[in-house]
């Protein structure tokens, strides 16, 4: 039976896939294809996105083979990446990458002339303005002919529709940006080109114009305004109530808590959520990449899940060593670049499953980090919903919950970016009345791991300890 669906799609640096997303959250078929990234110079990283739209084309047709009845479209992709385009909509040169560094030394002075007290929302090296100001300064040419700037997600909405639009989600860290009166000229026209229109995520930006296979198919479908993908992710996590926080458990975590009304707190980005709710959070530097770390160093035999839930088996006690997350330095909440990670308390009696379960509890801790500091709000954390592929550890999840002293949900799909974008839609749609009555209907939750009581007192020892070795790590005495 012909199956009524949203389309999605999810833009990565290394990939794209795009799905058929049931109005229930079941995916009724989906595609994939690899993408590669340029690095013509040290710390540079460069994407065609015209490889991008073919992607999209190529897994939107796969995708239709499937027996569904498409209602809409709806993407979301990597952020802090841009898109450089002419009048006529074509790209004047490469996108810049999230993990570019060219723009380092420019964004310095770019801070100067926007400051920004909360280093979460600061101009840097990753920052549209600082690669705007990077053209200006070493590709005139380019900066002379930009028409527009926009995130990869709305470079393909574009070309879906033809109408420029930003969402109001990731847009928001734009608001904060007042020159001083000694800025440069060129600065106003850079802050113009970052002022776009804004749709919500659940809002349409316009309908599918484009020709060719496979669009001419889908032509006069709306197409949604989406978001990043922390925000899709999140979403198809289910957190988008106030105090509901997440974890998107990757490479590095990004962490937030829902809040009941807008708020600013040091250290992490505010962005409106829902319908009627906010967000506060940020990315660490920990995660996956920590677990992968201490996996090599150790060499460990078997895989890293492995390693994991034998870490994981572990009964805790104070006797386990400890470990700061810090390997390269510390994102939200601190954004200290500089500092190291320590490991403590080792004694020839610790292995290695002792020495990889003070990881994985390293990174919860991290992740406690983000949601304790954004309570300052006034919102409570009452749960953390996770997703992504560290939420497929049963060990881990039950250890954020042992440290948060949360209950730790994870969904039946978890990876959510797909279904949240789905949800999104299904919203503009009127399928849902609201993005948590989507959320809740479109993936709900498989599994909730508890506190363990009979461990309370052991990991509240722990924390206290943590924390005496994070003000040490930040005291900056470590690698010097």
């Amino acid at each position: 039976m012909t199956q009524e669906v949203i389309l999605t799609a999810d833009l990565g640096a290394g990939s794209l896939r795009a799905a058929a997303i049931g109005l229930d959250g079941a995916t009724h078929a989906i595609a994939r294809r690899e993408l590669t990234l340029a690095e013509p110079s040290p710390g540079w990283a460069e994407a065609d996105p015209d490889l991008w739209w073919h992607a999209l084309a190529e897994t939107m047709a796969e995708v239709l083979e499937a027996d569904v009845a498409p209602r809409a479209i709806a993407i979301t992709a990597m952020t802090r990446s841009q898109v450089f385009l002419d009048a006529g909509g074509r790209s004047l040169r490469p996108a810049i990458i999230w993990r570019d560094t060219r723009a380092a030394a420019i964004a310095a002075e770019c801070a100067r002339w926007l400051p920004i007290d909360n280093p979460a929302t600061a101009v840097n090296a990753f920052h549209t303005v600082a690669r705007i100001a990077w053209l200006h300064a070493h590709e005139p040419a380019t900066f002379e002919a930009l028409a527009a700037v926009l995130e990869p997600k709305d470079a393909l909405n574009l070309r879906l529709t033809g109408v420029i639009a930003a969402d109001g989600v990731t847009a928001a860290r734009f608001d904060d940006l007042v020159p001083t009166p000694d800025a440069p000229d060129w600065l106003a026209r850079a802050l113009a080109l970052v002022d776009l229109p804004r749709r919500m995520p659940w809002e349409a930006v316009g309908t599918v114009t484009a020709t060719g296979a496979p669009f001419d198919r889908l032509a006069g479908l709306p197409v949604f305004g989406g978001a990043m993908d922390t925000w899709a992710g999140a979403v198809g996590a289910g957190a988008v109530e106030p105090g509901l926080a997440y974890d998107v458990c990757g490479t590095s975590e990004a962490v937030g808590l829902v809040t009941a009304r807008a708020a600013r707190v040091p250290g992490l980005v505010p962005m409106p959520w829902s319908e009627d709710a906010f967000q506060l959070g940020g990315p660490t530097q920990a995660g996956g990449d920590a677990a992968r770390w201490a996996f090599d160093m150790l060499r460990l035999p078997g895989t890293l899940a492995e390693a994991v839930d034998a870490a994981g088996r572990l009964g805790p006690s104070e006797s386990l060593p400890m470990f700061v997350p810090y390997l390269a330095g510390e994102r939200a909440p601190v954004w200290r670049p500089d500092v190291r990670g320590v490991l403590a308390g080792l004694s020839r009696a610790h292995g290695p499953a002792e020495a990889m379960f003070a990881v994985i509890e390293g990174v919860a801790g991290a992740v406690e980090d983000i949601v304790r500091t954004a309570e300052a709000a006034g919102t409570t954390a009452r749960a953390v919903t996770v997703c992504g592929g560290g939420a497929l550890s049963d060990a881990w999840c039950q250890i954020k919950a042992d440290v948060l002293g949360l209950p730790v949900i994870r969904p039946r799909e978890v990876e959510t970016g797909l279904v949240g974008s789905a949800a999104a839609a299904a919203v503009g749609l009127g399928v849902y009345a609201t993005l948590a009555e989507a959320a809740r209907a479109m993936n709900a939750p498989e599994r909730t791991f508890a506190p363990r009581p009979e461990f309370a007192a052991v990991f509240a020892e722990r924390r206290a300890a943590r924390a005496a070795l994070k003000s040490f790590a930040l005291s900056g005495m470590v690698g010097e």
